[in-house]
C-alpha cells in the first residue's frame, strides 16, 4: 500500500514524466521566478544553467526579435539569435548584453 501511496505521489509532482519540450505554463508551474522566452512555435527556452556559459556558444542567425508576452525577463525589441553550433541554445542580445537561453526539456 505504501509502494502504491508512493507512486501516486511521485506521478503527481511537478515536472514528473513531463518528457521531451515544456511548455511556458509547465516551466512557470516549476519555477514560477524562471527567466523564459517562448518562440513564436511555441518552444521554450529558459536562462540560468551554469555550463550553457562554459561552452562559448558563438551567435548565428537572427530568429527575430521578442515581442509583448513572449518573454517574462527578456525586454521587447531584444534580438533573439541561433548558435552557430548546432546546440538547443538561443542567444539573446539587448543594451549591450548578450544571454543564454536553453530548451526547456522534461526529465
Amino acid at each position: 500500500m505504501c509502494l502504491a501511496f508512493l507512486i501516486i505521489i511521485a506521478g503527481c509532482s511537478p515536472g514528473a514524466n513531463e518528457g521531451g519540450l515544456l511548455s511556458k505554463s509547465q516551466v512557470l508551474k516549476l519555477n514560477p521566478d524562471a527567466d523564459l522566452i517562448e518562440l513564436e512555435d511555441g518552444t521554450v527556452y529558459t536562462r540560468g544553467v551554469e555550463w550553457v556559459k562554459d561552452k562559448g556558444y558563438q551567435k548565428g542567425e537572427k530568429l527575430g526579435e521578442v515581442e509583448k508576452g513572449m518573454a517574462t525577463d527578456a525586454p521587447v525589441g531584444a534580438e533573439i539569435y541561433t548558435t552557430e553550433e548546432k546546440s538547443p541554445v538561443i542567444i539573446v542580445e539587448y543594451k549591450g548584453l548578450s544571454k543564454m537561453y536553453l530548451i526547456a526539456m522534461g526529465e
